[in-house]
């Protein structure tokens, strides 16, 4: 079956990429070879997304776009402003202009403007840390992290990032979460709703990050990648904490 023809929008976002890779490769000491094996793919995939054959998609664009160190928007803005819609997605910015004006049918009271909050940093921390600040959440001492995060967003007293690990929350469709972004936790306080995200503690010390679905009256923990399976909550997994905002890198 011959392939399909890639669309004029996605033929401009490879042929973007490619003017962008040929005029850094010197700079950046790169050849198709070295930056393929960076990215984890053969040098056959990394031509064809940069000679039009195969479409950009999220995850490789946020990964190249670290590596030839320029924004996704410069050889792709339909891609950048997914993941600006996934980030907000996360975090719920946004949220109050899409609805604005809206009204319920059985009630006159319109969406309330939420008060500005001025930026809070929050340490990084890791997910060794994250697990022991579950049995202990004041076990983690102000300004013993090596690096602290703003947001703005509300995690709490005790809220921390952590760095995404894997692959299993890479998906190409929005939302994902490449390795290597970062994710504010809420340790406390938080509601269990199903299709948000959340931190998971197995009682062997593993932690996890996963989106949280109920089906039926039993809970999930759901990879985006579809190579992962999903896992079944029993009681051997502790939901710690939900995810309220990320960093994706290449923004």
């Amino acid at each position: 079956m011959k392939k399909k023809d890639l669309s004029d929008i996605a033929q401009q976002e490879c042929a973007a990429l490619k003017a962008i890779f040929m005029a850094k490769r010197k700079e950046l000491g790169l050849t198709q070879e070295k930056a393929a094996a960076a990215l984890g793919m053969n040098q056959g995939s990394f031509s064809h997304y940069l000679n039009g054959r195969n479409a950009l998609n999220t995850p490789f664009a946020v990964q190249v776009s670290q590596l030839l160190q320029v924004p996704v928007e410069s050889f792709s803005p339909r891609i950048a402003k997914l993941i600006a819609m996934m980030t907000s997605a996360v975090s719920g910015e946004g949220l109050y202009e899409k609805h604005k004006g809206e009204r319920s049918e059985h009630a006159n009271l319109e969406l309330a403007v939420q008060p500005w909050r001025a930026p809070r940093r929050y340490p990084l921390i890791s997910w060794i840390a994250a697990g022991s600040r579950a049995e202990s959440p004041d076990s983690f001492a102000p300004g013993s992290a090596d690096e602290y995060l703003a947001s703005t967003e509300n995690a709490g007293d005790h809220g921390y990032w952590l760095d995404v690990r894997g692959p299993s929350m890479t998906s190409q469709a929005v939302p994902s979460f490449p390795e290597g972004a970062k994710i504010l936790v809420q340790p406390e306080g938080f509601d269990l709703i199903s299709g948000k995200f959340y931190v998971a503690r197995h009682r062997d010390g593993e932690t996890t990050f996963k989106q949280y679905l109920n089906d039926a009256g039993c809970g999930y923990l759901m990879p985006l990648n579809p190579t992962f399976k999903p896992l079944e909550i029993d009681g051997d997994w502790e939901i710690i904490g939900r995810v309220i905002d990320a960093k994706i890198p290449g923004l």
